[in-house]
């Protein structure tokens, strides 16, 4: 599913960033890079497992190829949006992996269980225009059960003249085709057990980019970029809900407990503008070459979900090739106006809504460490990371999660 691949994003599992580049010279200039991811929560929730093998090469002197191929397999469970209900008159809820789960006794399910896999394909071009312009052209694939997203991109750098500032300019547009296994999607809003729905949902997106690099001493890196991006479709999650309850109370013991009584799809607008600053520090210092990387990202749109990112990394090495690599990450993020945990009875429904806990206001906090030595004439990198998120108003409030991730990268 891909909001859980969002998480991952949160949780920085880029699988291959940090590899070092490829040799220049053309007769030694391949690089085979290959990783592998394992992701799991906390309560038997989601658990993912993910492959990749990056390979890199000179074409020409001034010409040079990446091709990327993912594979990652996802089952589990994740919350749908429904209250933890005492009662329930629901009957059944399609689950992700398309089947439909029956309810017996009075206690409607609020986590739904799911199995998805990916296949997922880029390629990249750069080439050298000349000594200070570089240029680099991008396309990509991804194909899941019930989701296929295609994508294309452009860039450019620019260096001055002493090559100590690189301007970058890039443009992409990606295609998302969304539906259900069992097919289709659901019209947003409407009655589960009315089972309306729309043929297959399509999105679109367009993304800017605009950057500079500044060397700003001889240990010392700045990068500050902005990043703009239109999406216009079907942005519903065609799998969570929203539960309408009224309040029942216990005189006895003066507490109280939802009742649901209907169940309805989420429905999230047609369109979302994002805006994200990302900037970032890189400073070697000491004897020993260590290096600090910090980095701070401010995201905004028109959801009114606004987040903050810090991150700090210190790379210590240890001799021979060898090093180690803690780091933090905290992130903060503001609901989206439409984030409701339930819905009441007896008021009318509301044009958007949607209990999915992503758009709770939150908390999170990584915290890992990464270990990378020679081997085998190429080099091993080992990482482990904890992350702990924090929801506001959401059903499940919490989630816990763990990665540990191993890569060997060889050039050839």
């Amino acid at each position: 599913m891909k909001n859980i691949r969002k998480k991952l994003s949160l949780a920085s599992c880029t699988l291959l960033s940090g590899a070092p580049q490829a040799a220049n010279a053309i007769d030694n200039a391949w690089d085979l890079d290959s990783s592998y991811l394992y992701y799991s929560e906390a309560d038997d929730r989601v658990t993912v497992n993910k492959a990749i093998m990056k390979l890199s090469g000179d074409i020409t002197d001034d010409d040079r190829a990446t091709a990327t191929l993912v594979f990652d397999t996802m089952s589990g469970s994740t919350p749908s949006g429904t209250v933890r209900s005492k009662t329930s008159a629901i009957n059944s809820i399609t689950n992700a992996s398309g089947a439909s789960t029956n309810i017996s006794g009075s206690t409607a399910p609020d986590k739904v269980e799911f199995r998805d896999t990916r296949l997922g394909f880029s390629f990249d071009w750069d080439h050298n225009q000349s000594r200070l312009l570089k240029v680099k052209y991008g396309g990509n694939i991804s194909v899941e059960n019930d989701y296929q997203s295609f994508g294309a991109s452009a860039s450019i750098s620019k260096d001055n003249e002493s090559r100590s500032l690189t301007y970058t300019a890039g443009i992409a547009g990606y295609f998302d085709k969304i539906f259900r296994k069992t097919g289709g999607t659901p019209e947003p809003l409407s009655n589960v057990e009315d089972d309306s729905s729309f043929s297959d949902g399509e999105r679109v997106t367009y993304e800017l980019l605009g950057g500079v690099t500044k060397v700003l001493n001889r240990k010392t890196l700045g990068q500050l970029n902005y990043s703009f991006s239109y999406t216009d479709g079907y942005l519903t999650d065609p799998y969570k809900v929203i539960s309408q309850v009224e309040l029942v109370t216990d005189s006895q013991t003066n507490s109280f407990a939802f009742s649901e009584l209907e169940r309805y799809y989420e429905g999230r607008p047609s369109k979302r503008l994002r805006n994200s600053i990302y900037s970032a520090l890189v400073h070697q210092y000491g004897s020993n070459n260590q290096v600090i990387h910090a980095s701070y990202r401010l995201y905004w749109d028109d959801w009114d979900v606004v987040s903050h990112t810090l991150e700090l990394r210190h790379r210590n090495p240890l001799g021979n090739g060898q090093y180690i690599e803690p780091h933090v990450r905290y992130y903060t993020q503001t609901a989206a106006n439409f984030f409701v945990h339930h819905l009441n009875n007896g008021e009318p429904l509301p044009q958007y809504a949607s209990a999915d806990y992503r758009l709770d206001a939150m908390k999170g906090m990584t915290i890992g460490i990464q270990y990378g030595r020679p081997m085998g004439g190429g080099k091993f990198r080992a990482r482990v990371e904890y992350i702990n998120q924090q929801f506001d108003q959401a059903e499940y409030n919490e989630n816990l999660a763990y990665v540990f991730q191993i890569s060997y990268q060889k050039q050839f």
